[in-house]
């Protein structure tokens, strides 16, 4: 069996909860980032170093949707919050 990969929340990054909302800031970066509701709960997920099969099937328990859907949006958002250094690749 391959070994996944794990992701987590970057801890240097300042963040606020408004309503059901995240908003975010990269003080070294000054880059200001806001997630949606679903993006959220992911961001929650993160706290955590979470595997993407183990993100997958949390949300799949949390939300209906169609498995494959559920990946590739999810691999959307885990890619753009790793390129803003907004989570990452546990070690």
């Amino acid at each position: 069996m391959t070994e996944q990969i794990r992701y987590l929340q970057n801890k240097e990054i300042i963040q606020s909860k408004i309503g059901e909302e995240v908003v975010m800031l990269d003080v070294e970066s000054g880059f200001y980032f806001g997630l949606n509701s679903v993006a959220s709960i992911i961001w929650s997920l993160l706290e955590k170093e979470i595997a993407f099969d183990e993100l997958i099937s949390q949300l799949m328990s949390q939300f209906e949707v169609e498995r494959a859907l559920c990946e590739q949006d999810t691999q959307e958002l885990l890619d753009q919050l790793l390129e803003k250094n907004i989570i990452r690749i546990a070690s």
